[in-house]
């Protein structure tokens, strides 16, 4: 063999292992990469995201985006909760330090109409990012053993949470609806009943008959509301 032909013979080696070098892991790797970081989150407790380093971000290849649109989700819904609960405690209705009485309620029926528009338009942003992040979803191509393992850490960090949420927000406004009715009965029976922060108190039968109903119902809404944040919050507490 000439030196010519051997030096071919070392440069084309070269090249294929520099080639081979710049492609990274294999897919194999990658996929398995990914599948222990998606175990990893799946054991711990509660709701984490873990945040991927820059070695994961090459080791994952392209599986790094199916992560991704996790974590995009979150961060929406992180931004649009956070403008949700401010509007809302700006009122003093929902998971608030001090909660309007229902003596203020009645002095403001308008704040109660344009809290529950504020819960329907969040009801509609959560509607909305779902359905973008499922559509993103449906596009990935996974093997099976990553779709099962995947399917566990979609299932914690997007669907039990977005329920968990949805909960409260039907909660709330199942509650913000009875407190209507029962601003409303006050305001039109003024000269029949007294109200003094959350007491009631009826001048005749008929009016605390018919009063009645109405505050079991917005007492009913309330305990309910409460419950529905405990549990989320128990479920949802992270690491």
């Amino acid at each position: 063999m000439s030196m010519l032909s051997y030096a071919a013979r070392v440069v084309a080696l070269l090249l294929c292992f520099v080639a081979l070098t710049a492609c990274g892991n294999s897919e194999a790797d990658q996929r398995k990469a990914f599948i222990g970081f998606l175990q990893d989150i799946n054991g711990r407790s509660g709701v984490h995201f873990l945040v991927p380093t820059p070695d994961d971000e090459k080791a994952f290849g392209p599986y790094l985006q199916h992560y991704s649109i996790i974590l995009d989700f979150d961060k929406a819904m992180e931004a649009a909760s956070k403008d949700f609960t401010g509007r809302i405690m700006q009122l003093g209705y929902g998971p608030s330090p001090s909660p309007r009485t229902i003596e203020q309620m009645a002095a403001a029926p308008q704040d109660l109409v344009t809290a529950k528009d504020i819960v329907e338009k969040m009801e509609q942003t959560v509607e909305t990012l779902l359905a973008k992040l499922n559509a993103a979803r449906s596009a990935l191509v996974q093997p099976d053993d990553l779709k099962a393992v995947y399917d566990k850490t979609f299932d914690k960090l997007v669907a039990m949470p977005t329920k968990a949420f949805e909960r409260s927000e039907k909660a709330l406004d199942e509650g913000l609806d009875a407190s209507i009715k029962l601003a409303a009965y006050i305001n039109s029976h003024r000269t029949r009943l007294s109200v003094s922060g959350m007491q009631i108190e009826a001048k005749d039968q008929r009016t605390l008959d018919e009063v009645g109903p109405l505050l079991r119902a917005h007492d009913d809404a309330s305990e309910r509301f409460a419950a529905a944040q405990r549990d989320a919050q128990a479920m949802l507490q992270r690491d």
